[in-house]
């Protein structure tokens, strides 16, 4: 056993420290591996399978040292390195600190002592700058772009199929993708491997969103991208989540919006719309049902409402909110039937944990990256333009949907965003050349094809003209 057990080691040992070179050596695997197995192992817990981390993180962690480890090798032997940092660099820089430095400053200089899980909360924001700034480095080509929404839409038509199956009672997911402490947001709802219907949801809106783009402009396979949009929408529906119903609304008006294709996109959701409605239509019932209790209310609303009151805004009370409260926003239950309270409004999030100066921070922030889209969707019509779409879209659905929850930096969604951002803010994949004007129309003359102007030029003037 102990001999098995020692071959085993080193067989993994040597598979890590062989995907570690070849990542140094191919830096654009390192975005190919983290959007292939985000949706699949970004549900399972902290210290589950890895001491303090989540598997998602410690693979990212990994993925990126490779990375540098290759930059490290390639600029010892002469290889020219630039780095260029843009306002929209600046501002997601200035986000990360303003929801981990300040916070803990802010503490100290209050004389309370910040917990682990208050360490643990800071580091949220620098992982995703980071997740950001991977994908911003390591793409290079258009082929590589089209590679990452490719990888980006089947791994997501995936996480569909498994949100519907687990929505309608066919297959869960347990083992390691057992929560530890649930949040009640899988209740009877299609949480899947995300753990959490609400990320599925933000996940497969924001990569509804690039299918959408495909659609639009006859991307082939037109059929394949037509099916992964179908498993989306049904996904989304089976999530049994009114905000991820909000967000693929989101999606559908911005996507629409920004190509041009109101009427025609609508003209193809309707019929698919419904469609998705029937095969989740148990999940849409269920949830539906839940507006004819005595109270007019979905249970789960009125425990948001009674949490936000009876625990949260008393502690925001006499101007704590101005500077904030603690990095962590999940505070320890009362009762016996629970062990945490989370804190379910991504606004109140802001001034929990840094106060005015981390919402301004957050609204520079959003500021930078909706005219950083801007400029992209207006310049390029290739794969970092139809990221940019999404990114958009993604955009506009956090800042709506932070009305009652964290949408930024819930895992899988928040990580989708910051891909996509980074994806967008890509500065090493040339811009296209602009196409040529089509040439003047033409007709056959003697054999041979000649444009009506030049037939102009060449033809004398008839007699009396």
């Amino acid at each position: 056993m102990n001999i098995f057990l020692l071959l085993v080691g080193f067989i993994g040992l040597a598979a890590i420290s062989a995907l570690f070179v070849f990542v140094a050596r191919k830096p654009v695997w390192a975005a190919y591996v983290f959007l292939a197995t985000q949706p699949f192992i970004g549900g399972i817990d902290r210290g589950k399978l890895i001491p303090l981390l989540r598997p998602s993180e410690a693979l990212q962690f990994f993925l990126t040292a490779a990375v540098l480890a290759g930059v490290a090798v390639r600029a010892v032997r002469g290889e020219p390195l630039s780095v260029r940092f843009t306002r929209l660099d600046r501002a997601i820089a200035l986000l990360a600190a303003l929801s981990s430095i300040w916070p803990l400053f802010w503490m100290f200089a209050r004389g309370r002592i910040p917990s682990s899980t208050d360490f643990f909360s800071t580091i949220v924001m620098w992982r995703l700058a980071a997740l950001y700034a991977l994908f911003r480095w390591v793409v290079k080509t258009p082929e590589q772009v089209r590679k990452c929404m490719w990888i980006l839409l089947v791994s997501a038509g995936l996480l569909a199929v498994l949100a519907i199956a687990d929505s309608l009672g066919i297959y869960k997911p347990g083992g390691i993708w057992t929560a530890a402490q649930s949040d009640g947001s899988n209740t009877g709802r299609g949480g899947a491997t995300l753990n959490s219907s609400i990320a599925v949801g933000d996940y497969l809106s924001y990569a509804f969103a690039v299918a959408l783009v495909y659609l639009v402009r006859g991307r082939q396979p037109r059929l394949l991208v037509a099916a992964i949009s179908g498993l989306c929408v049904v996904g989304i529906l089976g999530t049994g989540q009114f905000s991820a119903w909000i967000a693929a609304f989101i999606v559908v008006v911005v996507v629409a919006r920004s190509e041009g294709q109101m009427a025609r996109l609508a003209a193809w959701l309707v019929p698919l719309g419904v469609l998705a409605a029937l095969v989740a239509g148990p999940v849409v019932a269920q949830r539906l049902a839940g507006f004819s209790g005595p109270q007019g209310l979905p249970p789960s609303w009125l425990g948001r409402y009674d949490n936000l009151h009876s625990f949260f805004l008393p502690m925001l009370g006499n101007f704590r909110w101005v500077l904030g409260v603690r990095p962590d926003s999940v505070i320890p239950a009362p009762e016996t039937w629970r062990d945490v309270i989370y804190l379910e409004s991504g606004y109140l999030w802001f001034f929990w944990v840094g106060g005015i100066p981390l919402f301004l921070g957050f609204l520079w922030f959003a500021r930078a990256a909706f005219r950083k889209t801007k400029i992209v969707i207006e310049r390029r019509r290739d794969d970092i333009s139809v990221a940019a779409v999404a990114t958009r879209a993604a955009l506009w659905c956090l800042m709506i949907l932070s009305i009652i929850d964290m949408h930024l930096t819930l895992r899988g969604g928040g990580d989708l965003f910051f891909i996509l951002l980074g994806l967008t803010a890509n500065m090493n994949v040339p811009e296209p050349l602009p196409e040529p004007e089509p040439p003047p129309r033409a007709r056959a003359l003697g054999g041979v094809v000649t444009s009506r102007r030049a037939l102009g030029a060449a033809t004398p003037p008839r007699e009396g003209s």
